[in-house]
C-alpha cells in the first residue's frame, strides 16, 4: 500500500525519472515544502487575529503538531520506498553492534550527563516548578517527546544519507564525514529560515528548547559518525528530552500560557 501511494504521487511530479534517480530533489523538496510552510504561517498567524486565536486552540496545535510530524517523516520515507535513499546510511540496517556500538554508547552516556549536569546548573539558578503537573501528564508528554525524537532524528537521518550518498558519487574523500555535517547544516538552515526560532529564542521555556534541540543536533551528528546505528541516535535523543525539555522548558506552563503565536518545529 505505501509503495502504491509514492507510485501515485510520482505521477503527478513534472519529472519522475529525476525523482526516481536521486534523492536530491526529495531533500530540496523537504526544505522548500517546511520552510515554505514555517513563512506562510508565520505570516498568517501575524496578520489574522482569528488564525492566531484557532492556532493558540488544543485542535489547532494538535493539527499543528500532526502536519510538522508528517513532514519530519513523509519526504524521507517516500525517498526510501521509491528506492533513492539507502537505508545503511541512514543507520537502519547493517548495524555493527560491536566495537562501532560501543564507542558510540560512552559517547552518548558522556553526552547525556554533560546535558543532565548543565541543565541541573540552570536550574538551580531560576524558580524551579514540577516538571510535570502530574504523573499522567509525565507519562503522555514523555512518549509525545520520546515520538519526536524519533520523527527529527529521521529527518536529520534523511538529509545525512542523501548528502553522503551525493559526497560518494562527487568522491569526496571522508563522505561520512562531509555528508554528516551538510545534514547538520541543512537542519540549521531550516532552523534560522523559521520565523518561530526567533520568537522562541527570546521567550523562556520555548528558548531552551530550541537550544537543547541544536545541541543534540550536533551531538547525536557526532554520534552517528562513532556507531552507525539510528537506534542509538533515537534513544539517546529521547532520554535527552525526556529528562531534559519537561524540567527546563516547563511545557504544560508555556503551551498553556500565552505563547500562542509562535509556530512549532
Amino acid at each position: 500500500m505505501p509503495d502504491d501511494l509514492v507510485q501515485q504521487l510520482l505521477r503527478w511530479l513534472p519529472d519522475q525519472r529525476l525523482w526516481q534517480a536521486s534523492p536530491v530533489p526529495w531533500v530540496l523538496g523537504s526544505l522548500v515544502l517546511g520552510i515554505g510552510a514555517r513563512l506562510v504561517l508565520w505570516a498568517g498567524i501575524s496578520r489574522s487575529q482569528g488564525l492566531r486565536s484557532w492556532y493558540g486552540t488544543p485542535a489547532g496545535r494538535v493539527l499543528a503538531w500532526l502536519a510538522w510530524m508528517a513532514w519530519l517523516i513523509g519526504p524521507g520515507y517516500a525517498a526510501v520506498l521509491v528506492g533513492v535513499l539507502s537505508p545503511r546510511l541512514m543507520g537502519l540496517t547493517q548495524v555493527d553492534w560491536g566495537a562501532p556500538f560501543g564507542y558510540g554508547l560512552a559517547f552518548a552516556g558522556l553526552a547525556v550527563a554533560i546535558l543532565v549536569a548543565a541543565g541541573v546548573m540552570v536550574r538551580q539558578a531560576r524558580d524551579a516548578w514540577p516538571a510535570w503537573p502530574t504523573l499522567s501528564a509525565a507519562l503522555a508528554g514523555s512518549v509525545l517527546l520520546a515520538a519526536e525524537a524519533g520523527a527529527l532524528q529521521w529527518h536529520w537521518a534523511f538529509y545525512r544519507s542523501a548528502a553522503i550518498q551525493g559526497a560518494q558519487e562527487l568522491g569526496a574523500s571522508g563522505p561520512l564525514v562531509w555528508g554528516t555535517w551538510i545534514a547538520v547544516g541543512l537542519a540549521m538552515l531550516e532552523g534560522v529560515l523559521n520565523p518561530g526560532l526567533w520568537h522562541d529564542l527570546q521567550t523562556p521555556g520555548p528558548a531552551e528548547r530550541r537550544v537543547l534541540r541544536a545541541v543534540l543536533l550536533v551531538a547525536t551528528g557526532v554520534l552517528f559518525l562513532l556507531s552507525r546505528n539510528f537506534w542509538l541516535l533515537w534513544v539517546t535523543h529521547a532520554l535527552a528530552a525526556m529528562i531534559l525539555e519537561p524540567r527546563l522548558a516547563q511545557p504544560h506552563r508555556w503551551l498553556a500560557g500565552s505563547k500562542k503565536g509562535a509556530t512549532g518545529g
